[in-house]
């Protein structure tokens, strides 16, 4: 008896301590790994985040890009860090729940390695094409390729990602060949230049050549038309339903990492997205807002990864 109420009694001890220290959180600098390069568009939304984090958190908070690997470095460096909330990733979409199916080997599990705080912030695609493609209209495009099997080409920024994803989709649904050529650096001059058909783009990058009159938009990628060039039709309402290619950023700590602090992050992560500042400037980056709970994050992996698993399977796409 004894002995069974010295082990309950240290249990109450040890839960009171991790209370304790979950209520103190934060009590040294947190760092936010990026996957990307510094100045890459996950690295301007990581750094307003921690500008925003730092004064209501109470402590510092920095950034730190490793970039490489298509985000597997930085991923894999969050993943096996202490779960105790001072090392989170702010990760695309394309290292959780595309990587996994077209790199043969991973140093991590996303959904077994990592603990969800929070998808941050939706990137819509804008389909566009060079002005002196004879299309106007996305079935306009799909007949011009029906007629031309295998002629067209789409640009991508790399295997996996969403601009690479939404190609195959389309050649998917509309039941086209097209030719898929990846770019390490911006594929626009090209598509401007008509030395390529398409492009899956950024909106921040693209809607200003559309609006100079270099470039034409047909359609944006996501379920919902863009707040900034809401006279764009979406992929759906062209004729593909459910349709959505997007790129998208959340935050994630390592697995293990205490759920109050989980929750605690991701308030902070909501307060800060709610902030007109935060989202004037999201906009500007062609990015709009999410700030979703932790419990929603771990379904939206656990929804999409098949979902992509199985298109790069059927397109036979594997990592350079």
């Amino acid at each position: 008896m004894t002995s069974k109420l010295n082990t309950v009694a240290l249990a109450l001890v040890l839960g009171a301590v991790c209370a304790s220290a979950r209520a103190d959180y934060p009590e040294r600098p947190i760092q936010i790994v990026v996957p990307f390069a510094a100045g890459s568009p996950p690295d301007q939304l990581a750094r307003v985040l921690a500008d925003s984090f730092g004064p209501s958190l109470g402590t510092s908070v920095v950034v730190q890009n490793m970039a490489g690997a298509a985000g597997n470095i930085g991923v894999a460096h969050v993943a096996k860090s202490a779960a105790d909330g001072y090392t989170l990733v702010l990760a695309g979409d394309a290292a959780i729940v595309v990587n996994p199916a077209i790199y043969d080997r991973l140093p991590f599990d996303p959904q077994r390695d990592l603990a969800p705080v929070s998808q941050v912030a939706v990137t819509p695609n804008v389909l566009v094409v060079g002005t002196q493609v004879p299309a106007t209209s996305v079935s306009a495009l799909v007949a011009l390729a029906r007629e031309q099997p295998g002629q067209l080409a789409f640009a991508s920024a790399g295997a996996g990602t969403s601009s690479h994803r939404a190609g195959e989709l389309l050649q998917r649904q509309a039941g086209i060949a097209l030719t898929h050529v990846p770019y390490k650096n911006s594929a626009l001059p090209d598509v401007v230049g008509g030395n390529v058909t398409m492009f899956f783009a950024n909106p921040a990058t693209s809607l200003p050549l559309v609006r100079d009159g270099k470039l034409r938009a047909l359609a944006v990628s996501s379920l919902r038309r863009l707040s900034i060039a809401p006279e764009l039709p979406t992929l759906a309402e062209s004729g593909f339903r459910g349709f959505e290619a997007v790129a998208w950023f959340g935050l994630l700590a390592p697995a293990g990492t205490p759920p109050a602090v989980l929750k605690r992050l991701q308030a902070e992560t909501a307060r800060a997205l709610a902030q007109p500042a935060m989202r004037d400037k999201l906009a500007a980056m062609g990015a709009e807002p999410v700030g979703s709970t932790p419990e929603e994050f771990v379904r939206l992996i656990a929804s999409e990864t098949p979902k992509w698993a199985q298109l790069m399977k059927a397109a036979g796409i594997k990592a350079d």
